[in-house]
């Protein structure tokens, strides 16, 4: 099945003030700085507001949508240990953070930066992304200027102005090349790791569990045949041990990258702290973060944004719906080097689950967040 809602070709130029090797603070991204004797810092993010200005922007005199704010009510969790105890545990907790931890990023420092949190009691949003999705192999597109809707028996899917997407297995991205452009600006790869808790969500419901790939599988990506010598790669990995060095030794070479910078976006609850204990001793426990490799093509200059590395790690509160990333376009577009009478960046999205204006998006659940039923229309 091919859809195409390519109706029209709008010159819709949208005006960025974000510009190479600046930083520009918006609500949607706050800087946040130890020492200003030291570029060294952190950035806020607010996952929600991001895309809703991406989407808002790329739409300026339309009607726009703007995912529900109960996606991101990530609560506090209650414990049910005696307030003495919680004491002795929080005290004991914060000791041995502060020593491992202070090395390897300043969490702890800056999460005493973080603004002030407001905690607001909302409705419970029922699991729609639990739906079964079962849409066939189908490509699409959005050019006309202004939101589409691409509807089926059971769902209605929203579609941004500027999207191009692939409902396609990434497995056989090899199959997609002659579709696609020749190398691309910026690219996001959440890699479907195999990991335990997928398994067990697949033990109760198998639509709940994304198709896991091996290292292997993902050594054979073709990305060497979509970048070229000014790229950028983001690629999301788990904290287990094992997949950070498979991507660092076995992924990285074959796909012809070299590694600019290593950081930790750790999950924030809607009260400002983290979602759970770091756990050091223990790197195969649940922890409250992820890790973002960023990386170039190996025949990149040396020296070709080395000033990513001046951001130590990325906060914000995370979607309540698993593998919901947070988008890295509004941070990354200012070390992208473009073309000199390129507008907008081209962008490819491996293994996506929802769409962006700019952006090339391929994987077998492309639409999955993307049901109207999660946005509310202006």
């Amino acid at each position: 099945m091919h859809l195409c809602i390519n109706v029209t070709l709008t010159a819709n130029i949208i005006d960025n003030t974000l510009s190479i090797h600046r930083y520009v603070k918006t609500v949607n991204m706050q800087k946040l700085q130890l020492s200003k004797q030291n570029e060294k810092h952190a950035l806020l993010l607010d996952h929600r507001q991001l895309i809703n200005k991406a989407y808002g922007s790329a739409v300026p005199n339309s009607e726009t949508y703007e995912l529900k704010s109960q996606l991101f009510q990530f609560q506090p969790k209650t414990s049910q240990q005696p307030p003495q105890n919680q004491r002795k545990r929080k005290r004991k907790c914060k000791l041995s953070e502060t020593a491992k931890n202070a090395a390897v990023d300043n969490i702890n420092e800056y999460l005493e930066l973080l603004p002030e949190a407001k905690v607001d009691a909302v409705r419970t949003l029922p699991r729609y992304w639990e739906d079964e999705y079962g849409l066939p192999q189908l490509h699409g597109s959005n050019t006309t200027g202004k939101f589409q809707t691409f509807q089926t028996p059971a769902s209605t899917f929203i579609i941004p102005h500027a999207a191009c997407f692939y409902n396609h297995n990434v497995d056989q991205l090899r199959a997609l090349l002659p579709q696609l452009r020749p190398s691309y600006d910026l690219i996001v790869i959440d890699p479907p790791w195999r990991n335990k808790y997928i398994r067990r969500l697949k033990r109760v419901k198998q639509e709940l569990g994304y198709t896991m790939m091996d290292n292997d599988q993902l050594a054979m990506l073709p990305l060497g045949q979509l970048t070229h010598e000014r790229t950028l790669v983001a690629i999301w990995c788990t904290n287990s041990n094992l997949h950070q060095q498979a991507l660092e030794t076995q992924l990285l070479p074959r796909w012809q990258l070299r590694l600019l910078h290593k950081l930790r976006w750790y999950k924030l609850n809607t009260a400002h702290q983290l979602i759970s204990d770091l756990n050091e001793e223990d790197a195969s426990q649940k922890q409250p973060y992820e890790v973002l490799y960023l990386a170039c093509h190996v025949q990149s200059n040396g020296a070709y944004a080395t000033d990513l590395t001046q951001t130590e790690l990325l906060l914000s509160v995370p979607s309540i719906v698993h593998s919901h990333k947070p988008p890295l376009l509004d941070w990354m577009r200012q070390y992208l080097q473009l073309e000199r009478d390129q507008v907008e960046p081209n962008c490819l999205e491996l293994f996506a689950r929802y769409l962006q204006p700019q952006f090339t998006s391929i994987g077998l659940e492309v639409l999955k967040l993307m049901d109207d039923r999660l946005y509310d229309k202006k």
